[in-house]
């Protein structure tokens, strides 16, 4: 049985990727455009999502913001967190991000499959 995925991005080109990339490599996904709408998805999906892959700056929430909702209150999911920024510029943000949970932007499919199949396995 294959992994269910929420893939959250504001940007539909980004989202549409990441969520083809994901259905080519064998995972049911949903995509969200947003952290309130993949709230309402993991909701929806009462415990049936293995993985969250989310970008870090969105618009009426941070991807981070919504990995610690999941990690207090559906520990069993795991997360991975993408973005365009550095390393360096997310620090000088403030956001600490480990760095089996982080996927940076741009990346290539088979990156991309390599990082969610990792993500799962721990």
């Amino acid at each position: 049985m294959s992994a269910t995925i929420i893939a959250v991005d504001d940007d539909p080109i980004t989202l549409t990727l990441v969520e083809r990339t994901l259905r080519a490599g064998g995972y049911r996904v949903w995509a969200a455009g947003s952290a309130a709408e993949a709230r309402q998805l993991l909701q929806d999906l009462a415990g049936a999502v293995d993985l969250v892959l989310t970008d870090i700056a969105m618009p009426g929430g941070l991807g981070t913001d919504l990995a610690h909702q999941i990690g207090t209150t559906q520990g069993w999911v795991r997360v991975l967190l993408m973005t365009s920024y550095s390393r360096e510029d997310l620090e000088k943000q403030g956001l600490e991000v480990a760095e089996q949970h982080l996927l940076l932007k741009p990346f290539a499919p088979a990156q991309h499959l390599d990082r969610i199949r990792e993500a799962l396995a721990n």
